[in-house]
């Protein structure tokens, strides 16, 4: 069953199509310059609401699983799989050794409370949903690369740097855009986000 974000972000992405996207598609390809902008401020709102949807998806799941960890102490895949993504900086010193025992902390809530807040910057800071930009949000909290489809992994790839362009170039150095396209792409990308989406929730 998708969780209630995803659901959300369907809700959303269908209100985009509705308010941005021509009811009927050109056959032909004929569109007027207005409906070509809506198209290009579709393709930008899009790709905000996706790229909301994963930062928030990963967040909870990090998140509510440290919490679950500190009142039942049971380790999960998703907090080994924090802490080895968490770069150590410093080794434990002598003098780091002795800073644990005298202040009697538990070193591995330290730890996983460290990877966790280092996680949440990581989320906090994305400016995107490209490939790199993907695999630092699900690659840490333990989703298995295999099951992740390389071609849709691809597609959103290539929608992430086409908002790209729409966002950071004059339009007269932009490539056309067609709405139907953008209309395929979304629909194409929002069926693989609900398979991430199921794979997330088995996380925890």
């Amino acid at each position: 069953m998708a969780s209630a974000r995803f659901r959300e972000l369907e809700r959303r992405l269908k209100k985009l199509r509705k308010r941005f996207l021509p009811a009927v598609f050109s056959p032909v390809g004929n569109y007027t310059d207005r409906q070509l902008d809506y198209a290009r401020g579709y393709r930008l709102l899009a790709h905000a609401e996706i790229e909301a949807f994963l930062e928030d998806r990963c967040r909870q799941v990090a998140n509510s699983t440290l919490k679950q960890y500190r009142v039942d102490r049971q380790p999960k895949s998703v907090l080994l799989n924090l802490l080895s993504f968490h770069l150590v900086q410093d080794q434990l010193s002598n003098n780091k050794m002795k800073a644990i025992y005298s202040a009697k902390k538990d070193h591995c809530d330290e730890s996983l409370t460290d990877a966790n807040s280092a996680y949440n910057k990581v989320l906090s800071k994305n400016q995107g949903i490209r490939e790199d930009n993907m695999l630092k949000m699900i690659l840490p909290i333990g989703l298995d690369p295999a099951k992740i489809d390389a071609t849709w992994l691809n597609t959103l790839d290539a929608f992430g740097a086409n908002r790209g362009e729409i966002a950071h170039t004059s339009i007269k150095t932009q490539q056309q855009i067609d709405p139907q396209d953008e209309f395929k792409t979304v629909k194409s990308l929002l069926k693989g986000l609900e398979t991430l989406d199921g794979l997330v929730a088995k996380l925890r």
